[in-house]
């Protein structure tokens, strides 16, 4: 048991330092009353709001409905050993988050609401309600239990030790037991002393159960065996029924409806309580898987503390900014001020050294073998330690100082740099520079050359013992570096705008290292050198980078000053100082360092071809899934700055990469087929987590295998095989098709030239002979000769032009004229045919037709009638006025009754040969014609596609 309590608002007369923490969604939740936190077993976090639920997983905030609900606020988060989360609403309405659903419970009725409701998980895992009465609940949200509705207050459920639930009743000196699944009344004892009016609050703090009564606020000691509390004599102020008391294991947080929460902590047999927070409303205290401690605020987000040790400022210097620091070995941290002090703060124990400053203190400076601190409040002042005095060295505005011994000194000022040598009687005797007369803006001496390094506003150049400058140059160019030269071990740091940090050495640049944040160039305004890290003030922020200039820290971040600007900072052995906007910080790196744990690493998800994946044990994919992403995951809030993930795929690259943490997607775009393992770790400074590893293939693509190709080839063989069967069986019909056009077109010449046609030219001509009509029986001759050959030269053409057809044609009725005298009358006419071309020999057959059956047997006049016209098709018409189809095919039964028309014949069996080879309608077809309801003649309507000549 403690010895004695010190009362709980004593400590807040006394200066506390405040832990360094950070705001977590803060743009998320500005504006927005945050009820509670909990986190669930994989380490996300649910947040409830007067807006609704919301889930944090780390990367983002994303907003659970339920449907079931009748309001958007929940309270009183309570999870179960299996994780399952509860927590209820104004409504009467109680809530489960199971496998990151929201989902309705279980609805008391309105004859058991309350305005104040409670949860709790009992020991049997029963969820138990405090309403007016207490309602117990098992899993599946079924009422098992419930006691007597209770008039009065109902207060917060109290864990003990031995898995009771303690529920105090207001006004009575009695207390609510549910154990082993029984609900029992039983009197809370005291001393005789004591009366117990009024209802308490208990808790727990460093393995001793204590009791607040909340009208007196007296202290109590609680005995959960007997059921009994023993008054300490103790007094707790400010305390009413509105208190929140939150557990966070070994510190009891107390929040009322002020801003700011109370912390009681045990420590040497006391309990020291600290008001922290005091710009924030404060609606609840919960603490992380990972040690955080979460601060739920309205309107602010969250207040997230890293570490209780860690402060955030020592004092803050509201009045008179710190706006130089230096480590003396003898008088410790000595700090520059803004309205020209210069004090010392070793021990913590405020010292003034100068108070007489005209402006502020910009810098300090030192050397370990020096007796002199060198400062510039107007002009250049010196303060001896030992004598403790300060004397004037200079009137000039001091740029920077470099020491050569305890002695011996360089100050660069704006017209140049100036020699000194501190005499045995404190006074300073000094010397221009004559080579270096330009504007100085910083110096460094780099003690194993014995070489001065000055960076002026025409260069960085150096001085040896010869008194000779000389500049240095990098890739022919000048070099003008951005913060104060930096001497550490030989080497001398430059950090410049254009390339970043230059290592010189021997008045040569030796290595360059580009510092990056988030990918981007930082402009380093102040660095040092420790423990192999460089540390820097730069235009962003704070850092610190290894010695090639990676990041491994944003100092700002890890302790709590992220949003405060950096002045200046300083080394104290492992301690490190720094002055920001809000003050001066100590941070403890020995500390920090030794409370540093192994990161947890997991793949969050896992997608394949952009598609979302189960991860299963072992993952197969199909030789089209070769876009693979690994998306991870290392929860924490406290090291997120600091987390780097190393990973590689075995089996396609065996070398390990390194991510941020915010770099966390890995994605292989076209993976070949095989197997593969991928191995990720999480490392924090140093400190890794275990190696996770997760196996997957993708399967040979089936054009790569070998029965693949033995389809292929059979496939190619019985192709070619087909290809050459069907070449053949085209060849062939082909043939046949030219066979059966040449067939077609000599069936044509010898319909053209039939014996009786031929006859009866030649017996025309001998007419006109006979009758001595010289001239007529020429022109008939050349005419037939003229016939005959133009009919044996187109037959050899697959296309004649029409006028070349159109002029047969007239040669061929020329002839016919002569064999019916002057009886045979014909006409041709054509429109819109011009440029065309057709097959030959394809015209006259039907002429033929139309003279042989149906003018020859008329009597009188004999008139045939021949029409062209080119539209989408060629078209011809053959009419004439002779004795009809049916007269015709009965003359022809009589006098051949065996005989069939060859020229109609062939010209069918020619048309059907045209419409395949060309792949156009070549057709016919015939009409009759009617005078006064008898047959008049004959009508031929021939179609055939148009070819142009060009």
């Amino acid at each position: 048991m403690l010895g004695s309590l010190l009362f709980l608002g004593s400590t807040k007369l006394a200066f506390a330092q405040q832990p360094a923490y950070f705001i977590l969604g803060e743009d998320q939740f500005r504006g927005v009353q945050i009820y509670d936190v909990i986190q669930d077993v994989e380490m996300n976090y649910w947040i409830a709001t007067d807006e609704g639920l919301y889930v944090y997983d780390y990367q983002n905030f994303k907003k659970i409905e339920c449907k079931e609900s009748k309001s958007n606020a929940v309270f009183g988060f309570e999870m179960n050993k299996e994780g399952t989360i509860y927590c209820h609403n104004l409504n009467n309405q109680i809530f489960q988050i199971k496998d990151k659903v929201f989902s309705l419970f279980h609805e008391i009725s309105s004859e058991e609401s309350s305005s104040d409701m409670s949860l709790c998980i009992a020991k049997d895992e029963n969820l138990l309600v405090a309403t007016n009465r207490i309602i117990v609940l098992n899993k599946k949200g079924e009422v098992v239990q419930r006691s007597a509705r209770i008039l009065g207050y109902l207060g917060r459920p109290f864990a003990t030790q031995d898995n009771q639930i303690f529920y105090p009743l207001l006004g009575v000196d009695s207390i609510l037991v549910y154990s082993n699944q029984t609900l029992s009344k039983q009197k809370l004892k005291t001393t005789e002393a004591h009366h117990l009016v009024e209802s308490m609050i208990f808790f727990r703090l460093a393995n001793q159960d204590y009791a607040i009564e909340l009208s007196s606020g007296m202290f109590y000691t609680l005995d959960t065996k007997s059921v009994s509390v023993f008054p300490t004599g103790m007094m707790a102020p400010d305390v009413s029924k509105s208190i929140r008391l939150y557990n966070t294991g070994n510190e009891i947080w107390l929040a009322r409806q002020l801003p700011g929460a109370d912390l009681l902590q045990a420590s040497g047999g006391n309990i020291k309580s600290s008001n922290f927070y005091k710009d924030y409303y404060i609606s609840n205290v919960y603490k992380d898987l990972e040690g955080n401690f979460l601060l739920s605020t309205f309107d602010k987000g969250i207040i997230v503390i890293r570490d209780l040790q860690v402060r955030e400022v020592v004092r803050s210097f509201s009045d008179d900014p710190i706006t130089s620091l230096y480590i003396d070995k003898d008088l410790g941290l000595l700090m520059g001020s803004s309205r020209g002090k210069v004090l010392n703060y070793q021990s913590f124990d405020k010292g003034l050294i100068y108070n007489e400053g005209k402006r502020s203190i910009e810098k300090i400076y030192g050397s370990d073998s020096s007796d002199l601190i060198i400062f510039d409040e107007g002009k250049i002042k010196a303060y001896h330690k030992k004598t403790r005095q300060v004397i004037d060295i200079f009137e000039r505005p001091l740029k920077d100082v470099a020491f050569v011994s305890a002695t011996e000194f360089y100050l660069g000022t704006n017209v140049g740099i100036i020699k000194c040598s501190l005499q045995n009687n404190q006074r300073v005797i000094y010397k221009p520079i004559p080579n270096l007369n330009s504007r100085i803006y910083s110096l460094a001496y780099n003690v194993a050359e014995k070489r001065l390094y000055a960076a002026t506003s025409s260069g960085l150049y150096s001085l040896g013992e010869d008194g000779e400058a000389q500049l240095i140059e990098y890739n022919k160019e000048g070099i003008f570096p951005t913060s104060r030269l930096y001497y550490n071990e030989g080497t001398v740091y430059a950090a410049e705008r254009k390339n970043g940090v230059l290592w010189i050495r021997q008045n040569k640049v030796v290595k360059v290292i580009s510092p990056e944040v988030n990918g981007e160039k930082e402009l380093i305004t102040k660095m040092m050198v420790k423990d192999n890290y460089i540390y820097a003030k730069t235009s962003s922020g704070f850092y610190q980078f290894d010695m090639n200039g990676k990041l491994t820290k944003s100092i700002q971040q890890i302790f709590g000053f992220a949003n405060k600007r950096v002045i200046d900072f300083v080394f104290q052995k492992d301690i490190l100082w720094v002055s920001h906007s809000g003050g001066l910080q100590q941070i403890d790196f020995k500390y920090y360092h030794a409370n540093l744990f192994a990161p947890i690493i997991k793949i969050h998800k896992l997608n394949v071809n952009d598609t979302p994946k189960l991860l299963t044990e072992y993952l197969h994919l199909t030789s089209k899934e070769r876009k693979i992403s690994f998306e991870l995951s290392s929860p924490t809030l406290r090291n997120r700055e600091t987390i780097r993930y190393h990973y590689r795929l075995l089996g396609y690259d065996d070398k390990w990469q390194i991510n941020s943490y915010t770099d966390n997607t890995i994605t292989y775009n076209a993976l070949p087929y095989g197997s593969y393992t991928f191995q990720v770790k999480a490392e924090n400074q140093g400190k890794f987590s275990s190696l996770l590893s997760y196996s997957f293939s993708i399967a040979q693509p089936y054009y790569t295998q070998w029965w693949f190709w033995a389809i292929v080839m059979l496939l190619f063989v019985l192709f070619v095989l087909l290809i050459y069967r069907w070449q053949i069986k085209m060849q062939r019909k082909k043939n046949e098709q030219i066979n059966e056009l040449n067939t077609s077109k000599l069936t044509a010449i010898k319909s053209q030239m039939n014996p009786h046609f031929i006859f009866n030219s030649l017996n025309s001509i001998q007419d006109l002979i006979l009758k001595g009509d010289v001239e007529n029986s020429y022109s008939y001759i050349t005419k037939f000769s003229n016939l005959v050959r133009n009919t044996l030269n187109h037959s050899e053409l697959e296309f004649i032009d029409f006028e070349q057809e159109l002029k047969l044609l007239e040669l061929y009725l020329s002839l016919e004229k002569l064999r019916f005298k002057k009886h045979l009358n014909y006409t041709i006419e054509c429109t819109n045919v011009e440029d065309i071309m057709i097959p030959p020999l394809i015209i006259q057959p039907f002429i033929e037709n139309a003279i042989v059956h149906g003018l020859l047997h008329k009597e009188g006049a004999k008139e045939l009638k021949i029409t062209f016209d080119a539209q989408e098709k060629l078209t011809c018409i053959i009419e004439d006025n002779g004795i009809g189809r049916e007269k015709a095919k009965t003359i022809k039964n009589r006098q051949r009754a065996d005989h069939v028309s060859f020229s109609g014949k062939a010209i069918r069996k020619r048309f059907e040969i045209l419409s395949e080879i060309f792949a156009g309608d070549f057709g016919f077809e015939y009409e009759d014609l009617y005078e006064n309801g008898a047959i008049s003649g004959t009508k031929v309507t021939l179609t055939m596609p148009i070819k142009r000549k060009f």
